[in-house]
């Protein structure tokens, strides 16, 4: 279903989201550079790897749990901007 201005009643109206930083919050946070940081981290201070790697397995999957929390409202308040008019207006789904 095509989202419509409440001003206008244009259809030409997109949403607005800011995927490039969350995105890099995403690549930044990743179990993989987690993972390695921890490695890094323990060779660094001398201590197993192996306990980097689960410190940085455990760290990544608390940052997974809390963001699924948090992606619902973002499906939930979605804002948009009409190309007409300007407009930027928030639809609940």
């Amino acid at each position: 279903m095509k989202t419509i201005c409440p001003c206008c009643q244009s259809t030409a109206v997109y949403e607005m989201t800011n995927g490039i930083s969350i995105n890099l919050i995403d690549q930044l946070l990743s179990p993989a550079v987690l993972v390695s940081l921890g490695v890094s981290l323990c060779k660094t201070l001398k201590v197993h790897p192996a306990i980097g790697v689960v410190a940085g397995t455990t760290i990544a999957a608390l940052i997974e749990m809390t963001q699924s929390h948090q992606a619902l409202p973002m499906l939930v308040n979605q804002q948009y901007r009409c190309d007409d008019c300007s407009h930027v207006f928030t639809t609940f789904h």
